[in-house]
């Protein structure tokens, strides 16, 4: 299904407002989650996401922020075409799947970017290949090995970070939301979820077992 998009103005005004709250909120502190402050995961921990929900009306403003592997189990730059097609379909399914929906399954996806990025390093093992310049084939080797490491460990900091808005048809009091991510991605083990809606704020943390939540919990 295409993805619709809003007149330039219209998308600016409607997609920014509640992002705006939502991101005020964070930053301010008054979004910090009594249950995961006390277990915070870091930056960066494999198995870990979260997901950030602004509701305003029924209009759900989305950002998620994921560890490549948790979605691809890598997260070197992709090197063969298989890797490439994942890494298109994973942008795909991104970009046109409503990151959580209702149980009427109303919602559907206005807007939506993809980004992936991360702290890329250099490989650190030119320097030191250039002042053994005169080694055995064999420590050239390893030496090459050794470079594909680091590229690997240079690599280990990738990141998805993705911003949706929704439309639904009808949002109620007490709705039950739900998210495909952990049905998508088998290494997405924990998703911690923080809203700001009608009734307030709050948080849930869904595991593959309980991918449900309520905004009044």
């Amino acid at each position: 299904m295409p993805i619709r998009m809003p007149s330039s103005n219209a998308r600016h005004s409607n997609r920014t407002a509640p992002l705006l709250a939502l991101v005020s909120l964070i930053a301010a502190g008054a979004v910090v989650p009594a249950v995961l402050a006390a277990d915070n995961p870091g930056a960066h921990e494999h198995g870990h996401a979260r997901l950030q929900m602004a509701v305003e009306n029924n209009r759900v403003d989305l950002m998620f922020n994921s560890p490549a592997y948790n979605l691809a189990g890598f997260e070197h730059e992709a090197r063969t075409e298989a890797e490439k097609n994942q890494l298109a379909e994973i942008h795909r399914w991104l970009e046109t799947t409503p990151l959580v929906n209702i149980q009427a399954a109303n919602c559907r996806v206005n807007y939506a970017t993809v980004q992936l990025g991360g702290n890329m390093q250099a490989a650190h093992g030119n320097d030191h290949h250039d002042h053994h310049q005169e080694d055995s084939h064999d420590h050239h080797e390893h030496e090459h090995e050794h470079e594909h490491e680091h590229d690997d460990e240079g690599a280990t900091h990738r990141e998805f970070n993705v911003s949706q808005q929704l439309q639904c048809d009808r949002i109620g009091t007490g709705e039950e939301f739900t998210s495909a991510l952990m049905q998508q991605f088998q290494n997405l083990e924990e998703l911690n979820v923080e809203w700001v809606g009608p009734s307030g704020q709050g948080s849930a943390r869904l595991t593959p077992s309980a991918r449900a939540f309520t905004l009044n919990d």
